[in-house]
């Protein structure tokens, strides 16, 4: 009842668009999910703080939402690399904004790398078919290149813009 299922979710259940994101093919599928998970929160918790929930819920709806309209042909989804890679890009983002601000722009940089070295593994994948990192008979599927690209899109789009206030002027009469 929480995997996507493309035919479900047409029929009405739509929060499989959610719940997918928890459901997991295997034990390695799992583990392939929930520990780099545990590494972008202990990477990125300083710098994502409580917009981490945000990202979190932008990228599971734009992921399961995207998959539903831009991949017709893919009949169930599940896992959570989809909404890992938006979590990947905003906290890199959000990290690379921070450290730019303390003055670190070769820190930031770096950070700045990390997000093209994404969208390449995600671009190779989608290319190539093949997995960049992981075996798809140990996950027990194939991975969905789109469902990372539309992570990151979530990524980007879940970070509001942070508005910088012009110090109060003086005025004199």
């Amino acid at each position: 009842p929480l995997l996507y299922s493309r035919h479900t979710v047409l029929g009405g259940e739509v929060w499989r668009l959610f719940t997918c994101h928890l459901i997991h093919a295997t034990f390695n599928h799992l583990l392939w999910d929930v520990l780099p998970l545990l590494g972008l929160g202990i990477l990125f918790e300083r710098s994502l703080k409580d917009r981490f929930w945000t990202v979190l819920a932008v990228s599971s709806l734009l992921v399961g939402g995207g998959l539903l309209l831009l991949q017709p042909d893919l009949p169930t989804y599940c896992g959570l690399s989809g909404v890992l890679n938006g979590l990947w890009v905003a906290g890199a983002l959000s990290a690379a904004r921070d450290e730019r601000s303390a003055g670190s722009p070769a820190v930031a940089a770096l950070y700045q790398a990390c997000v093209f070295a994404l969208l390449g593994k995600i671009a190779f994948e989608s290319i190539t078919g093949a997995s960049l990192f992981t075996d798809p008979a140990q996950l027990g599927g194939v991975a969905v290149p789109m469902a990372h690209l539309l992570g990151a899109l979530a990524g980007v789009l879940a970070l509001p813009a942070r508005i910088r206030r012009a110090p109060p002027q003086d005025s004199f009469s």
